[in-house]
């Protein structure tokens, strides 16, 4: 029978209905882009793109450029991002400022999947490095990284690169997160997702991989099909205060499940993305920073879509076994 299951950090219902799709092999779709175009490749290095490199953040693996298409604009004259009124004051509007970057791999062929756990920690080191370069600009509220694999996932470019997007808001998912972490810290006078962390290493059905410090698990209110959180098990509310030998182990751990997901689910689209403390605040005991991993191995139809709550076909208990597997 289908199983509606609550989000314990946002409030937010799910229905599972596993019995719609039971295998992995229902989520292959074979769909992926395509490394040869017939066109130069804009971000292999001597191309158009690395004539933007930010030459203080650049490595052996990665360099940092500004995306020739922002959706957050720096602007360094002005440091106003106050709300005003449009439309005989009946609309709310501001300017999108703040900063968008990609961090690209020096390396055209090594896609994510075959990332080796020194491009993982080049690429964590290089964000740690933006995320303390935004997080002291007076025009950003939020930085998030994020790396779109594969079409159906928004990557337009086959060359890997990340991008990091600095905002003068708050996005509207972590938002929910940080009320609804507040207001659990506020009854039960702990950090909803230490205590997460807690329970899902005492219940072992949804862990997928751990070392000493990390956790990665299959969440028990999937919105996709083998959605996977990555964590510190300590308390920990921003990622750049994640020492270098720190950000060594999660590499390690991010390139296991990274590659058990890439060997279940044959290479799949998906979106990974971090989710961490506000510009705004310095420390909170109450949030904690935390990696999402959402394979796009299914489509969202209309109910989903008209009512905001999403219908999993997959079981994250049976996905977390797919994956131990892999």
């Amino acid at each position: 029978m289908p199983q509606l299951r609550q989000n314990i950090i946002t409030g937010e219902w799910v229905v599972i209905a596993p019995e719609r799709a039971k295998r992995p092999s229902d989520f292959v779709s074979g769909e992926s882009l395509k490394a040869d175009t017939g066109k130069p490749c804009p971000f292999c290095l001597g191309g158009p793109a690395y004539k933007q490199v930010l030459r203080d953040y650049e490595s052996e693996d990665f360099y940092t450029i500004p995306n020739a298409f922002p959706a957050f604009l720096e602007d360094p004259t002005s440091c106003s991002h106050r709300t005003y009124h449009v439309e005989d004051d009946f609309y709310s509007a501001r300017p999108s400022t703040g900063g968008h970057d990609v961090i690209v791999s020096k390396h055209h062929d090594e896609q994510l999947f075959d990332f080796r756990q020194s491009t993982w920690e080049a690429m964590l080191l290089m964000a740690k490095r933006r995320y303390i370069y935004w997080r002291h600009d007076c025009n950003t509220s939020y930085a998030m990284l994020i790396y779109n694999q594969g079409a159906r996932a928004g990557a337009s470019i086959f060359h890997p690169h990340a991008q990091l997007m600095a905002s003068n808001i708050i996005p509207n998912q972590v938002s929910r997160e940080i009320h609804g972490a507040q207001s659990y810290f506020e009854q039960n006078g702990s950090c909803v997702f230490c205590d997460l962390v807690t329970h899902e290493i005492k219940e072992k059905a949804r862990v997928v991989a751990a070392t000493d410090n990390f956790i990665a698990f299959t969440f028990y209110a999937a919105r996709f099909p083998f959605e996977t959180w990555v964590m510190p098990k300590g308390h920990s509310a921003c990622f750049e205060t994640q020492s270098a030998t720190q950000l060594r182990e999660l590499a390690g751990l991010m390139k296991d499940v990274i590659g058990k997901l890439g060997l279940t689910l044959k290479r799949p689209s998906l979106n990974f993305y971090i989710h961490d403390l506000p510009s705004t605040v310095e420390n909170a005991d109450y949030y904690h920073w935390h990696i999402e991993i959402t394979p796009r191995v299914t489509h969202y139809g209309g109910y989903e879509l008209g009512s905001g709550v999403i219908i999993d076909v997959m079981s994250p208990e049976v996905a977390a076994k797919y994956l131990k597997k892999g």
